[in-house]
């Protein structure tokens, strides 16, 4: 069972975190981290809005494949998966700041491949709550809120709906979700 979470500044990392306590599961953290992480040791970058000036397309491209090969790993070794971000975050961030047509249309292909072969089994938008703008997270509102609508304009199946609650009423509301989508 593979069980995404949506949505920059909505607590996703503290909730993914809170349910991997609770149950038996493989945990996909948020991979656009560590591609940043790689591409700062490896080209020198500082900040995500330098990486944006100097290829959006080819980053979200790398993010999204890592996220695929994360996912399928533990899939091969978990009954459960929860990721801390989706394929479909990562589609938004491509197209939102896409500067290559080519490259994004070489993604739009694999994105399609992967959609057909493996999709979430629940698919939980989070809610936003007040954050931190730390380069990852935003604090526009207006922005996250663009975001949590084009995504669930963008998945093609029913996404389920984390409102912004204490996280230990958001664990009890998705573990009621497993449970019963198991």
């Amino acid at each position: 069972m593979l069980i995404g979470f949506c949505s920059s500044g909505s607590g996703k990392t503290a909730l993914v975190n809170a349910i991997a306590e609770k149950i038996n599961c493989g945990v996909v953290r948020e991979v656009a981290r560590d591609i940043f992480n790689d591409w700062k040791h490896r080209y020198g970058f500082e900040s995500l809005a330098e990486i944006r000036m100097y290829s959006p397309t080819k980053f979200q491209f790398e993010v999204f494949r890592e996220q695929v090969k994360r996912e399928e790993e533990e899939l091969a070794s978990h009954d459960i998966v929860i990721t801390d971000r989706t394929i479909y975050d990562n589609l938004f961030f491509a197209i939102f700041y896409h500067d290559d047509i080519s490259l994004l249309n070489r993604y739009f292909k694999e994105f399609r491949k992967r959609e057909l072969e493996r999709k979430y089994d629940l698919l939980f938008v989070c809610q936003a709550v007040n954050c931190v703008d730390d380069g990852f997270r935003t604090a526009d509102i207006a922005y996250r809120e663009l975001q949590e609508f084009v995504i669930r304009r963008l998945v093609p199946y029913k996404t389920l709906y984390v409102p912004a609650i204490p996280v230990d009423r958001r664990v009890d509301l998705v573990l009621n979700h497993i449970k019963f989508a198991r």
